[in-house]
């Protein structure tokens, strides 16, 4: 009986994902890409146990609705989509795609004047490349985001960064210990 009721609760997620995924289509060709991009969210949550990989993917494509958004309140909506998309690629091991996902996040704040939402945002990127084991992509990204004019560079984000690699250049873990414990 529990196999059952877990097979029909499986079929009810995956359901209830392409029915999102069906409101989603209908509020992007009116032209409400905040909505669309919600709808994505709730479809990639309601599969998330049973089907990962569609999971990432729908959000995924929720946070690729804000691209080309001009609109700064449905920006301001964007936020949340991005959050729950690297949250979620986190928690499913894509380590490496929540990585890129919040380095576009970065500028997304940028263009909504939120220079403290923009150094976290960076900082992160560069702590999910190193836990990916990436260590150059993480040096290149911070070097990146300190050439940018969004305030990354000198704030403490960025040298709370440098420091991460640093210890992860030198590969010393005490050093590393310390800087987690100081932070």
């Amino acid at each position: 009986a529990a196999a059952l009721l877990a097979k029909d609760g499986l079929k009810a997620a995956a359901n209830a994902a392409d029915l999102y995924e069906r409101s989603s289509s209908l509020y992007a060709a009116d032209g409400t890409l905040d909505l669309a991009a919600s709808a994505l969210c709730k479809a990639g949550r309601a599969v998330e146990a049973s089907d990962p990989r569609r999971a990432c993917a729908l959000m995924q494509q929720a946070c690729g609705l804000f691209d080309d958004e001009e609109d700064e309140a449905r920006l301001r909506g964007s936020a949340e989509t991005f959050r729950a998309a690297a949250t979620l690629l986190v928690r499913a091991g894509r380590l490496s795609d929540a990585a890129a996902l919040l380095r576009k996040q970065a500028p997304v704040y940028a263009r909504q004047d939120r220079p403290h939402d923009v150094t976290r945002a960076e900082l992160s990127a560069v702590i999910v490349s190193l836990a990916a084991g990436e260590y150059e992509r993480a040096a290149t990204s911070c070097a990146r985001a300190e050439e940018l004019p969004h305030g990354f560079a000198g704030s403490d984000e960025a040298s709370l960064a440098r420091r991460l690699l640093d210890a992860f250049a030198a590969q010393n873990e005490d050093m590393l210990a310390r800087i987690v414990m100081d932070s």
